[in-house]
């Protein structure tokens, strides 16, 4: 019970009484206090300072009080800077019942005027009516405030407009942030938006419009402008009926507005969409009939029209769209999906690829109220779909079926192989010396020699198998089901790789020139599903490269030591790796003489101290390096440590007058770069160029001459020499030697071995002897073991000698003991 009573009381409306004479502060408390929270002051200060600290709903407010009147109280409290204060309720309780304090009272905004001596009944009574409206207003006002609404009164020919206390919190201000003047409401209206405020204003006055209510923006608490909508009407009006006083709302329909604006946007983007959409678009009612037809510009259907529109679409259809129509109206209507379908349509005697969308539109029950279809012309993106399937399948010179396709279909024969479909071969086909002939005669040549070559393949295979290229001159040829033994399909096999062979080697006429190719093929056998794809394809490649090995035009079948060989050949690839990064590899220095005896240079060797294998020579490494790249820096660090070498000679007066030899790889003379990698080491080094020589081989200069000539000519101009090293061996080289900058000619070991017992061996020196007379370029013969071997040679007119009878490869240590051990090392 005493929770219900002090809820009540909470509830009561809050009084102040506020006067001067004690017993009627007493009169009037009695008389308010069983319905009311009562409160007293007796002079006007104490009455603000009880307001302020706690608002009343109401004051009873006495006029004549010594120090502060009634009036004056009342005055500060509609200044207050507190809105609640404002707003608060007064009614003047007084004995002055003159016309003058009466008005002076209402004019204040008093809610009423009682005089002394008090009738209870009447005070109660006109309290009750005073906290009843008050309540009201304040209901409205929250009403409005939780609406986003505010009220305005306008007075067009005072130009005076007039607002509620909430008036500004629909643009985000506190209740009494902002002052409500017409100041106030003008610097807030958008610039823009005053024609359009007065423009209303006009057609409400004029009678045009039948409210007052135009659409303004206003600026925000946070300057963004909010758009408002002022909603009101006359109230009062002049002789000539218009109004001179408007009333009415406003509120915030921001929401709204930009709801309607991005609605207008997004109509606008779809009559954009309609108007270029390049698709045809029909509308169906429930009974099949054409409501709608959009077509867009430059469309092939010609036969859909306006003049379609209210006809079954099966009577203005072609044929074959009609039936594919009905299949997808049926197929939506069934599923309540859309329905999609792809096909051909033959218009004025060409192949139209349509895709047919249909979609059924909902009604308000189950059952469809008709159907939208969209026609797509997808003939282009099926054109381009059957392009990009040659692209991803097909190689686009020679038109056969790519690495891809092929893979495809070997996956399948392994598959029907392992259903009992019999033994399959797969055969690796490459082209020997093509690279040659392309670099010899350019790229166009080789293209056409390719285009040849996959032509004939394809004819030696025939309707047997699948050709395809994997690129360069590489070509894979599948042969399925040749038979149930392995001994049945090697021998089938091998009979399409000798029609293969001898087709490939039959000359090849191009551009008026003639060109013979021959062709290394390695073969596996497959059955069933023993060994997967990627390892049929590693061991085909292994058996061509066996093949590679012979002399042109072999066949051979996989065996088990290729694949043995081939994981020694990597194990060596990467201690190769590791050797390199760990410093493995040094140099030894074989002597190189003149007639005399005397040392006058020396040629560099690598060899690879390997960790297992001991001391090996080139020959175990070079064609690995070569193969892997390697060749670049592992021949990089040769010429650094050669260079080092000679700096230190040429420091040394009984060494400055040695050279230096230095074997350069073609792979690694070919590489960009090589140049200027050799001027960086000679200004690194500090060496006299002069002094070192680059041996290089003859098969460097049958590709690419006239780079190689380039490279040579700038490495000359710095002072670096070249021998052209194994001099003999090759067949194509002498006819480039009047071109070439070379500073010497090496006749090889082979030659000079059996050159005192050999006519033919001792006819080649001395043609290379005459050959070098002639250009003015001086021989060294290498490989010298013999006195013999030095004597027939110097009686040959050859004055520079090296090999195991002056020396062998030694370090540096035995060099320089070498050196200074004799003056001539013939016949030591």
């Amino acid at each position: 019970m005493a929770i219900e009573v002090k809820g009540q009381a909470a509830d009561r409306a809050q009084i102040l009484i506020v006067d001067d004479v004690p017993a009627n502060v007493v009169v009037l408390g009695n008389a308010l206090a069983d319905a009311y929270e009562v409160r007293f002051a007796t002079s006007g200060a104490e009455a603000l300072e009880l307001a302020e600290r706690a608002p009343p709903d109401l004051i009873l407010l006495d006029v004549m009080m010594p120090g502060m009147s009634g009036h004056e109280v009342h005055r500060r409290l509609r200044q207050h800077i507190n809105p609640l204060l404002r707003d608060t309720a007064v009614i003047f309780v007084t004995a002055d019942n003159s016309l003058g304090s009466e008005l002076a009272g209402f004019k204040l905004g008093a809610e009423d005027y009682i005089t002394k001596p008090i009738v209870v009944p009447i005070l109660l009574a006109r309290v009750r009516n005073v906290l009843e409206r008050s309540r009201r207003r304040r209901d409205l006002e929250l009403s409005l405030v939780s609406a986003e609404q505010g009220l305005w009164e306008w007075r067009p020919e005072q130009d005076e407009v007039m607002f509620n206390a909430n008036w500004a919190i629909p643009l985000g201000y506190a209740r009494g942030e902002m002052a409500p003047c017409v100041m106030s409401w003008r610097q807030l209206v958008h610039p823009d938006d005053w024609p359009a405020l007065f423009a209303a204003r006009d057609a409400y006055s004029g009678g045009e419009a039948r409210l007052f209510d135009p659409e303004i923006r206003m600026r925000h608490k946070d300057d963004a402008y909010v758009w408002m909508q002022l909603h009101g009407k006359g109230v009062e009006f002049n002789a000539h009926q218009h109004p001179v006083r408007l009333m009415g709302t406003y509120m915030n329909i921001s929401r709204r507005k930009h709801a309607e604006i991005e609605l207008r946007r997004r109509e606008s983007q779809l009559a954009t969409m309609i108007a270029s959409l390049q698709d045809a678009v029909l509308v169906l009612d429930r009974a099949g009939h054409i409501t709608m037809c959009h077509t867009p510009k430059d469309c092939r259907l010609g036969f859909l029209t306006q003049d379609v529109v209210g006809n079954a679409y099966g009577a203005v259809l072609p044929r074959e769209l009609g039936r594919q129509l009905a299949q997808s109206i049926a197929a939506a209507a069934d599923c309540q999906c859309t329905a999609q379908e792809e096909f051909d349509l033959e218009l004025d005697g060409q192949r139209c690829c349509l895709q047919l969308t249909v979609n059924a539109l909902a009604g308000a029950d189950a059952n469809p109220t008709g159907y939208l279809a969209v026609l797509q012309d997808i003939t282009l993106r099926k054109l381009a779909e059957e392009e990009i399937r040659t692209l991803a399948f097909y190689d686009q010179l020679t038109r056969l079926p790519n690495q891809r396709m092929l893979r495809d279909r070997l996956r399948a024969a392994l598959a029907d192989s392992a259903h009992g479909k019999g033994v399959g071969a797969l055969l690796f086909l490459d082209l020997d010396n093509f690279r040659r002939l392309e670099q010899a005669q350019g790229r166009s040549v080789g293209d056409l020699v390719l285009v040849e070559m996959a032509r004939r393949i394809e004819q030696s295979v025939r309707s047997g198998g699948m050709v395809a290229r994997l690129g360069g001159d590489k070509f894979l040829v599948l042969l399925e089901n040749l038979g149930d033994s392995e001994v049945e399909a090697i021998r089938l096999a091998g009979m399409i790789g000798e029609r293969i062979m001898a087709a490939v080697d039959s000359p090849v006429a191009v551009a008026d020139s003639e060109y013979r190719i021959s062709v290394s093929l390695g073969a596996v056998l497959f059955s069933g599903q023993r060994q997967g794809e990627e390892a049929l394809l590693q061991q085909v490649e292994l058996a061509m490269y066996s093949a590679k090995s012979k002399p042109g035009n072999a066949l051979r079948f996989f065996e088990p030591e290729m694949q043995a060989s081939a994981l020694t050949r990597v194990a060596l690839e990467q201690a190769l790796y590791k050797g390199l990064a760990l410093g493995e590899f040094f140099l030894l220095y074989q002597p190189q003489v003149d007639g005399a005896g005397h040392i006058v240079g020396a040629e560099a060797l690598v060899r690879w101290q390997h960790p297992q294998d001991g001391v090996l020579a080139p020959g175990h490494f070079i064609p690995l390096a070569e193969d892997t790249g390697l060749i670049a820096p592992l021949g990089l660090h040769i010429l650094e440590t050669a260079c080092r070498q000679l700096r230190h000679w040429q420091g040394n007066p009984a060494t400055a007058h040695l050279s230096m030899a230095v074997n350069v790889s073609s792979r690694q003379f070919e590489r960009s770069g090589f140049v200027e990698d050799i001027e960086l080491l000679v200004q690194a080094s500090g060496i006299d160029p002069h002094q070192l020589k680059l041996e290089i081989t003859e098969s460097l200069l049958l590709e690419n001459t006239d780079s190689i000539v380039r490279k040579m000519t700038r490495l000359r101009e710095i002072g670096i020499s070249f021998s052209l090293d194994d001099f003999g061996t090759g067949y194509s080289s002498l006819a480039y030697l009047k071109r070439l900058p070379i500073d010497q000619l090496k006749i090889d070991q082979s030659f000079v071995r059996h050159a005192p017992g050999s006519s033919v061996d001792a006819a080649i020196i001395r043609s290379i002897m005459t050959l070098g007379s002639s250009l003015g370029i001086p021989v060294i013969a290498e490989g010298v073991e013999t006195d013999a071997e030095r004597r027939f040679l110097a009686e040959q007119g050859c004055t520079l000698f090296q090999g195991f009878y002056f020396g062998k490869p030694c370090v540096v240590a035995d060099f320089e003991a070498l050196l200074a051990r004799a003056d001539s090392l013939v016949g030591s």
